[in-house]
């Protein structure tokens, strides 16, 4: 994922500071913020396309396999079939060879008649069982011969349409960087101050709906706190009553917002030790990530089956409003749920972010929130 703040931010750390506001054009500037926004989402979008044909393509593969495991097994079912079938017919015609009446005159024993009639009649019923299996043996073949044949022609589009995308996601962040490359270095170092500034705003809002929460989860406390004061003086009005927990103790517990669980800790552990790591589409490790893979990773250490693509974990376990974030929740992004992050804490996540910048932490707000999700 193209990030902004990304990217504006890393320009920003290597420009000179303090050179005047007027040398930047704040009309390219703005250009310059649209023009990056649109690519952004758009490179999301291709990205979670790979991704989904990354999954399909893992499914369509084990199915193949299937198909042929279960090719060669009928194959073989058919082969021994028409081999039996063949003993049959031979043996038919051995003991068919004379009609029935000729062999009622020419018998001199109508036990042994009746033997043989019994016979005859065993030899047919057999061999007509033997055709049905053998025709419907040859129907299961030729059916799973259209399926893996099927199967294989889906693969075939799948990776072309996957070649497709991928070239498509590398023109993206070409005209990124040309949308750079245009600025002057007044400029760069302006977009960057502007992207400062957005998120320090949005940090402060963040801040507030943080600590509005605990004041609401401080405030429930001491209610339930005088609630079972009350309660137990009035079952007991020679006691003397219990210590209420004072307000400082329960500010002392902070909001479910800075907890997580253990599993959610090691999910984190886990994604933090990958920073650094590259950005490829459709990898799950070890060695690099797309954001959906890292996610999954993270969790399948931490003993949580994900499934595949971000459009696919937005469904798993419980919304959770953003100011109630803790680490480990899963935070989606732009419209279509195309990225996903780790929150992390301290208003930061994890992410596979993009090819030039790899595995990462970034501020959870630096791209268009869409949700977030507790899986663990």
């Amino acid at each position: 994922m193209l990030s902004i703040v990304a990217v504006s931010g890393l320009l920003a750390s290597g420009l000179v500071t303090g050179l005047p506001a007027a040398q930047a054009d704040p009309e390219a500037v703005r250009k310059a913020q649209q023009d990056l926004a649109r690519i952004e989402a758009e490179a999301s979008a291709m990205d979670a396309r790979y991704i989904q044909l990354q999954a399909s393509l893992d499914d369509a593969t084990r199915a193949l396999a299937l198909a042929d495991k279960d090719l060669a097994g009928q194959k073989t079912k058919v082969t021994d079939l028409s081999k039996n079938l063949g003993q049959f017919a031979m043996l038919r015609y051995q003991t068919s060879g004379v009609d029935v009446t000729t062999r009622l005159l020419t018998s001199d024993d109508d036990a042994d008649f009746l033997n043989q009639l019994s016979t005859i009649q065993t030899v047919t019923e057999r061999a007509n069982e033997q055709v049905q299996r053998l025709q419907l043996a040859q129907a299961d073949l030729a059916a799973t011969r259209q399926t893996a044949a099927a199967t294989r022609k889906k693969i075939a589009a799948d990776k072309a349409e996957q070649a497709t995308v991928a070239k498509a996601y590398h023109r993206k962040e070409a005209e990124a960087k040309a949308v750079l490359d245009r600025l002057t270095a007044e400029e760069k170092a302006r977009l960057a101050e502007i992207e400062r500034k957005k998120e320090e705003e949005r940090k402060a809002k963040e801040a507030a709906a943080v600590k509005a929460a605990q004041e609401r989860q401080r405030e429930q406390q001491e209610a339930a706190a005088r609630a079972a004061a009350e309660a137990s003086a009035s079952a007991s009005p020679s006691a003397e009553p219990s210590p209420s927990p004072s307000a400082e103790s329960a500010t002392t517990t902070p909001a479910a917002a800075t907890g997580g669980s253990g599993r959610a800790s090691s999910a984190v552990d886990f994604a933090l030790a990958q920073v650094g790591k590259s950005y490829v589409m459709g990898a799950t490790g070890p060695g690099a990530y797309d954001c959906s893979g890292l996610m999954l990773t993270a969790w399948n250490r931490a003993g949580v089956s994900l499934p595949r693509t971000s459009q696919q974990q937005i469904g798993v376990g419980q919304s959770v409003p953003t100011a109630d974030l803790q680490p480990g929740d899963l935070v989606f992004y732009y419209p279509g749920i195309t990225h996903v992050g780790m929150y992390i804490g301290n208003g930061m996540i994890v992410h596979a972010a993009n090819p030039r910048t790899g595995v990462k932490v970034s501020p959870v707000g630096s791209m268009p929130i869409q949700g977030a999700r507790r899986v663990g």
